[in-house]
Parts: structure tokens; C-alpha cells; sequence
């Protein structure tokens, strides 16, 4: 008899895509500007290896800003690396915005304030429920 272990992630996070033309540096301070926070480039990418993709290896840079004593954490994280996606089905998506919080946030008004920025091109959210390869957003 065969058992099979399975472990379900809570995806506590609110999800952002953003496309845009600009390098990571660049959007990371027009959020901080427009959203008043400080995302700060970490000193460790999420790596991924795709065994079953033709470019086998992937790193995707990370942006973190963390406010009321780490109740609420941002990230800001590529999602192109070469020819290779961190979230395989939203390839126009170029960054993805994840926000962690112990308290209701105000998407609307998120989205209203990416999109007011002026290169970037798309700005939507994403249910993380709906994505097949969700488990990538964990690190």
C-alpha cells in the first residue's frame, strides 16, 4: 500500500502583475514613491530549476519592504529570467507585486496608484488560488 503525503500552502498574499519596459531598479522606485514604502533589493534571488524546460535554470530578483514590526511585508519580484518565467502562465507579466498583511489592504487604491505610474504598461491582480505553478511564489 502506497501513501501519498500532500501539503497545502496558505497563500496569504495579495498578488499584483505589473508589465512594464523598465529595468527592476527603476520600477522599485516608482512604487516606493507612489505606495510610500521602501522596497530595498535583497541580498539573495529566488532560484528555480525547470527539469523539464529547455533553459534549466532560472534567477528572478527580489525586492522586500516590511512595516509595523513585520505585520506587513512587500515584495516585488521578476518574473523573467532569460527564456524562462517564474509563473509560466502570466508571461506578459514582467514583475509581480506580492503583499503580506495582517490587515485588510486596499487594493483598489494599490492598483490605482501602479497604474498611475507612467511606464507601466499593465497593472492587474492576480488569484494566486487559480495559478498552476503558485508553489514558486514561496520562498
Amino acid at each position: 500500500m502506497k501513501y501519498h503525503l500532500e501539503e497545502e500552502y496558505e497563500y496569504d498574499f495579495e498578488l499584483f502583475g505589473i508589465s512594464t519596459h523598465e529595468k527592476d531598479y527603476r520600477l522599485c522606485w516608482a512604487i516606493n514613491n507612489s505606495l510610500k514604502i521602501s522596497l530595498e533589493r535583497t541580498s539573495e534571488d529566488v532560484e528555480l530549476i525547470f527539469p523539464h524546460q529547455k533553459e534549466k535554470y532560472g534567477k528572478f530578483p527580489v525586492f522586500k519592504f516590511e512595516q509595523n514590526e513585520g505585520l506587513d511585508v512587500y515584495y516585488l519580484v521578476g518574473n523573467k529570467w532569460e527564456n524562462s518565467q517564474l509563473i509560466e502562465e502570466q508571461k506578459h507579466v514582467d514583475f509581480f507585486l506580492m503583499i503580506q498583511s495582517n490587515h485588510e489592504t486596499k487594493n483598489k487604491i494599490i492598483l490605482s496608484k501602479l497604474k498611475e505610474i507612467p511606464f507601466v504598461l499593465s497593472a492587474y491582480e492576480i488569484n494566486v488560488k487559480e495559478l498552476k505553478s503558485k508553489e514558486n511564489l514561496i520562498f
